[in-house]
């Protein structure tokens, strides 16, 4: 009994794993179709990532330019200079009324402390005092609107130096030494080209295609060199014409590419939309210029055979599969 019961464990064991080999060996012999791409080139130009007209906020004839079309902005910041003999002199004048207020209340303040003695001895009439303390008051109102008037003169002397970005370049220039400008018009046009900025369109496809991929980078046909670029912003408009998406790529390393008009050229594989697909090609069985395929089922196929990825992979387009069927290798 006991040599029964060991002798069917061991046919038992030997089944099953007869079984298991088979399962394996015919998951082996079946291929499972896979999504097809195709690569695609989109072209875009750079341009600077900033730029802005440049004003003067006042009236008034150049002296001084110093920054020509292509130079940067000096380090102090100042594009050009007006002439400022006249508000020199307006500053000049509100500081000799600021030293006379100060003479006049130095003055006051010795008689109003004169008086005050003369009215505790009754030699002077109270009135009086009143008269020059009000005076002392109003003299020294006089120094501190004076002295805002100043302040206000300043300001408008420092605003006769235009001043834009440092180091941003100047694209555009409207003006020449000794020409009078008109407040608010724009005599410059400035761009900051530290980074470099790509714009370009995508479909909703393209687009999730450039998010999928963790490492970007353009090619510069005329530099003949690919650099990393990344995604500045993405528009939430589209274009109601083409439905096409806003993207900015931006480029931070700019030390050789300071200037607009590079073309550059982004690669996208995005996936094919046109039941084209990639399967192993010893799943193919050509005959008589038909290339058929095998389900597990037994099922036969007609594809149309596209070409070859790789030496390895066929690509074949039907509109009877789906991603994920699987089929028999014919040469297994």
């Amino acid at each position: 009994m006991h040599t029964k019961q060991i002798i069917i464990n061991v046919l038992f064991s030997l089944l099953f794993y007869l079984t298991t080999s088979l399962s394996y060996a015919n998951e082996d012999l079946l291929v499972t179709v896979q999504p097809s791409f195709q690569t695609i080139t989109i072209s875009g130009f750079t341009r600077a990532r900033r730029s802005m007209p440049i004003a003067s906020e006042i009236s008034g004839k150049v002296t001084h330019i110093y920054a020509d079309i292509g130079q940067p902005i000096p380090e102090n910041g100042i594009f050009a200079c007006l002439d400022d003999t006249f508000i020199k002199l307006d500053i000049a004048s509100t500081e000799n009324s600021i030293a006379q207020h100060g003479i006049d209340l130095k003055f006051l303040s010795k008689q109003v402390g004169r008086h005050k003695k003369l009215v505790k001895s009754n030699s002077a009439a109270i009135s009086l005092l009143d008269d020059l303390t009000r005076q002392k008051g109003n003299a020294y109102r006089a120094i501190q609107n004076e002295k805002i008037r100043k302040q206000k003169q300043q300001e408008t002397k420092n605003r006769h130096c235009i001043k834009a970005p440092k180091n941003w370049k100047i694209t555009q220039r409207n003006i020449e030494p000794g020409q009078w400008i008109t407040a608010g018009n724009t005599i410059a046009q400035a761009s900051d080209y530290s980074q470099l900025l790509i714009p370009i369109t995508l479909t909703t496809e393209e687009l999730a295609a450039l998010q999928a991929q963790v490492k970007l980078s353009v090619y510069l046909p005329e530099y003949q060199q690919k650099i990393p670029v990344s995604i500045e912003h993405i528009s939430p408009e589209f274009d109601p014409q083409s439905h096409k998406i806003l993207v900015n790529l931006v480029i931070k390393d700019t030390s050789k590419y300071q200037r607009g008009g590079i073309r550059a050229e982004l690669t996208l594989n995005v996936s094919d939309k046109l039941n084209n697909f990639l399967i192993p090609k010893d799943a193919l069985d050509a005959r008589f210029e038909e290339v058929w395929l095998t389900r597990k089922n037994g099922e036969r196929i007609r594809v149309m055979l596209q070409g070859y990825a790789d030496s390895n992979t066929a690509k074949i387009s039907s509109a009877e599969i789906k991603i994920g069927d699987q089929f028999k290798r014919q040469n297994p």
